[in-house]
Order: structure tokens, then sequence, then C-alpha cells
């Protein structure tokens, strides 16, 4: 306290008291003080009110008030100020009363030091600020219990609560209010390419937009990742609700500047309505959980009021997740696997798994319609590695069976790609089942690679280090420059069905072709065709000199058991013959 000068203001009517006051003040030793005096109450308040105080020193008897009145005044006037009574009544009654409500000490006077009083100063001040501080970390806690802590919205809890009172309010005076259910469109890829700070940043500036854009009254809450939800009451019309969604809407889109780069970003609303969709706060969230599904089903960046045809397509799309869940958990799920031929020898060169799900109720569902809603939810993830040691284990199934041994090509997602683990996983399955990893090829999407290209290099050169043989699938489809290209240690390119379908007949997707093919040749990186399915096909893709051949062609997707026989029958192209006589066989 040498440094720092104290700022007391002495409330004190007797002349001779307050004389004796100030000195022992001046006497004390290591108090640097500025002293302020007031001899009655409104002086008292009026001093409060206008001054910095860092404490009060009060007598309980002046002109204008007494007793522990005087102390309730001053203290409502002054919560933040340690407040310590110097009074000449002995009371205990009265101490005990003004320290229960708030005074730092009880002095009578006369019967203390100049020490005595220097350290009650101190104390009081200390203590105050201390139980301050308390308060402001009680208060944060409550904040952060009940708030977001990257945007500051209220958070799930606090908002089911709000919903809940509003509820209450609408059902007894039979009034109206709207739920509306927001997710950004996109947002996953942005912080996958850009990162995870570029995407907390855009939710703290998409949070704020909303803020801007409903009334005071109204409650906008981060459910999580990029879900937000709001609360409207008051309102008399669906129209309302239209029109509050619309709104946001328009806002949502306007550029975002994220370090000097302007982002465009949309969003997908549902929102459902008391009392017509529910009157539950479980039923009204979830039913605009289904109208934002049904918006985002529409194209994104549009608004979608619930209704029951929604209502039993997402009811739907939750039992199929239920289904699949029980499929990966119970080892329901089968794998096809399409031969991969080579076409210098003619023969199996590889295999590819392919997944199917073949339910007792609803029967065979195809990859298009399963995969996608694996992504949505995660299952991807399980599924991945499903698929992953189910096909390590059938190759050492084989292998053991003294057949032909040949690579088998898994595909990996985006998302299994991004896990941290996902090496780690890798090597677990191989290690698990003794597999060699030359005996395991791994797939990937050129737009995948495209989304984190450092990322995708280092963990592709791990992988091939430790013997495990990497594609890059639907090669074309995706905007991968050469640059990278020449970058990636891939070992093959896995050119998209859509450039075969109408080859040689489609000039423009032949001379792609031709190109492709002669790069890769120059990168040392072999070419799989994929989708081949006639022989006019199969003659073009000869005479630029592909690698390797997949589709209906040769086989399709076969099952294990029709996968052996063909195995078995040692089928295979026969090739460098005139091309009109090239056959299967």
């Amino acid at each position: 306290m040498q440094n720092h000068i104290t700022k007391i203001l002495l409330v004190e009517d007797n002349s001779g008291d307050a004389y004796l006051i100030r000195e022992a003040l001046h006497t004390t030793r290591n108090l640097n003080f500025e002293l302020t005096q007031a001899d009655n109450l409104s002086e008292t308040l009026r001093i409060l009110s206008k001054h910095e105080i860092d404490i009060v020193l009060l007598d309980l008897s002046l002109p204008d008030s007494s007793g522990f009145s005087t102390f309730s005044h001053v203290h409502s006037h002054a919560t933040q100020i340690p407040i310590i009574v110097l009074t000449g009544s002995d009371d205990d009654e009265l101490a005990a009363r003004t320290m229960q409500s708030g005074a730092q000490d009880y002095l009578i006077k006369g019967t203390f030091t100049e020490d005595l009083l220097a350290r009650s100063i101190r104390y009081s001040i200390e203590r105050h600020n201390l139980l301050i501080e308390m308060e402001k970390a009680r208060l944060h806690e409550q904040h952060l219990a009940y708030h977001d802590v990257l945007t500051s919205l209220p958070n799930r809890l606090l908002f089911y609560d709000r919903l809940e009172q509003a509820l209450i309010h609408a059902k007894r005076y039979s009034g109206m209010l709207g739920v509306l259910f927001l997710d950004l469109d996109g947002f996953k890829q942005i912080n996958d390419t850009k990162g995870h700070s570029h995407g907390d940043r855009l939710l703290q500036i998409v949070a704020q937009r909303l803020k801007k854009n409903v009334r005071e009254s109204d409650t906008i809450a981060r459910l999580g990742g990029d879900e937000f939800i709001i609360l409207l009451k008051g309102i008399t019309t669906i129209d309302d609700v239209f029109k509050v969604g619309m709104k946001v809407l328009e806002v949502t889109p306007k550029p975002l500047l994220l370090d000097n780069e302007s982002i465009n970003i949309t969003c997908s609303i549902g929102a459902s309505i008391f009392p017509c969709d529910g009157d539950t706060t479980e039923d009204l969230i979830k039913k605009a959980d289904f109208a934002m599904y049904k918006a985002k089903s529409l194209g994104k960046n549009t608004f979608h009021l619930y209704n029951s045809e929604v209502d039993k397509k997402n009811s739907k799309r939750q039992s199929l997740e239920n289904k699949l869940r029980h499929a990966i958990e119970s080892d329901h799920l089968l794998l096809y696997f399409q031969p991969q031929v080579s076409l210098r020898t003619g023969e199996i060169s590889g295999l590819e798994a392919l997944v199917r799900w073949d339910d007792p109720e609803l029967g065979l569902i195809l990859p298009s319609e399963f995969i996608p809603l694996a992504e949505e939810t995660g299952l991807i993830l399980p599924l991945g590695e499903w698929v992953l040691k189910s096909a390590c284990t059938q190759n050492k199934i084989w292998q053991t069976a003294g057949y032909k041994q040949l690579p088998i090509s898994i595909n990996l997602s985006a998302r299994q790609f991004r896990e941290i683990s996902i090496v780690q996983t890798i090597h677990n399955a191989l290690q698990e089942v003794e597999l060699e990893p030359k005996f395991l090829k791994i797939e990937i999407t050129e737009t995948h690679v495209m989304q984190d290209v450092d990322y995708t290099i280092s963990t592709l050169e791990i992988l091939r280090e430790m013997g495990i043989h990497v594609a890059l699938d639907d090669f074309g489809t995706g905007y991968s420059s050469l640059n990278y290209l020449k970058r990636l240690p891939i070992d093959q390119l896995k050119i998209d069905k859509s450039f075969i379908n109408d080859i040689p007949e489609n000039l423009h997707d032949a001379t792609i072709l031709t190109a492709i093919s002669t790069m890769a040749q120059t990168l040392g990186i072999k070419v799989v065709a994929e989708g081949v399915e006639n022989e006019s096909q199969l003659h073009f893709l000869q005479s630029i000199e592909c690698d390797t051949i997949q589709g209906y062609y040769f086989s399709r997707p076969l099952p294990t058991h029709e996968l052996l026989k063909l195995i078995d029958s040692e089928k295979k192209l026969i090739l460098n013959q005139p091309k009109e006589e090239i056959v299967v066989v």
C-alpha cells in the first residue's frame, strides 16, 4: 500500500472525534491516503455519487440519520465500497447487524490504536476485493453453465428453459411462438480446409449477425457445431415466423472477411410453430430440425416450415439410421468384391472391396442411400473401420486357403482419412490378422486430397513407408493440379467412369484420357479405368496403354462365394490379338 493512495471518506459530525481519527491516520505507518470528510448523511451520499472512494469510515450517529438506518443508506449507495463502522456505541446487537449486512469491521471510538485502524482499513479493502472477485467468479461460472463459450450465446440448457417458460405463458394466454432451427451450409468444408480458428471466427460473426436481426425479446442459442436455434415469442401469425426466417437468410450470405479473404456462407432454416406443430419443447425442436433437413434437400440456403410430409420422411431417415447403426454393431453388413484386370496379362490383378447392406426387413439397400446417411450422422467412421477390418480378414483367409495373393482396395471417406488415429487404425487392422501391408490398397478421392494437401501428403507418405499402396480415386472429377499431383505419394490414378462412358466416340473424353495416361506414365503412376462395360472401351484403353480396367465388361461386384468361383475358373482377358478378336474367356 506504499505506492497506492487510499481514498478515504470519513463520515463524522463530531469535530473532536474527526480530529482524533485524522491524527491517527496521519501517524499510521505504510498508509498513503487522501481524506474526504462529510458530517451528515446527505453530504455522504452526494460524495459517493460523484467521487471515487476506496473505503468509508462511518459514524452511525449523524444529524440527519442514526443507528442502523445510517449504515443501510450508505451501503445501498456504495455496494462496491467497503465500510468500517466507527461509533461510540458499544452495542453488540447493532454491531452484529451491520456486519451481517455487509460492514467490513465495527470499531469503538477511543478503544483502537493507529495500527489497529490501519490494519482494519487494509484488511477491509482486501477482504472486500476478495469478495468481489469471488462474486465475479461465481457469476462467470454461472454464465458458462448457461452460455456457449465461443459465441456467448445461450446454450442448449438455457434455451430449453426459456422455451419451456415461453410455452407455459403461451398456453396460459392462448398465444403463439415459433422455433427456427438453423444450420450453416458447407461449414464443415470451411472448417476442414481453412482450419478450426477460421471456423470459430466464422461462427462468432454469424452469431453477431443473428443477434442484430432479431428482437431483444427473442432468444438465439448455439446448440453446438454450426447449429443455431431461435425462439420467437409474441408472434400472432405464421407469416411472422416466415418473415424472420427470410430476414436471417438475407443477412447470413453477406461476404465475411477472414484474414483478408472474402468467404460466403449460407444457411438452411427449418421452423415449427406452437400450437399447430406441437406443445412440448421436444416436439417443437425436433420438428424444426426435421424442417431444416428438408430445406437442405431443397438445395440449401432455404427456409422451410414444418409439415407432416417432412415428419414422415425424417422418421424414415431416423429409422434407417438406427438400423444402420445396429447393422454395423452386429456385423450384419456384407462385402462384395469387384475384380481389377491387368491389360498386360489379362489376369485379375486386384480387388476392390465394396460394402453392401442387406436388411432383414428392407432388403438390399443401395450404397447410394446409406453411405450419404453414414456421412451425415458420423456412422461413416465405424462403417469405414468395419470395411477395413473385414477386407483384411477376408484377404488373409483366402491366402491361408491357398488362393492367389491379391491386393484389396478399400475406400477411405474424407472424415475417416482426417482422423488423427487413421494410420494407427490401419496398422492395427493389418497386425490383428497378420496381413502384409502390400496386400492392402487405400483409395482416396482427389476432392478429399485438396481439402488439406500438406496433411494428405504427410499421411500418405507414412502409409507408403508401411508398404501400403495408395490410389487416387475419381480422378478428373475434382480440381487437383499437376503441381500437387507430382507431389502426391500415390501408386495409381483411378479414372472416373464418367470419362469412360462415351469413349471412343466422344473425342473430348478420349483426348483427356490420352493426356492422363501419358502424364501418369511420365510420373511413374499406374492408371486404372473404372466402369469399363464394352469392347470398344477396352480397345481404346489398350491403345493408350492404360494399365488396369475395372467394370462390368469383366465382372460386376461379387459376393465371396461367387468371386471364388470366378477365380477358380481362371477367367481372364485374352489380349494382344487383333482388336475385333479380343475376348473374355
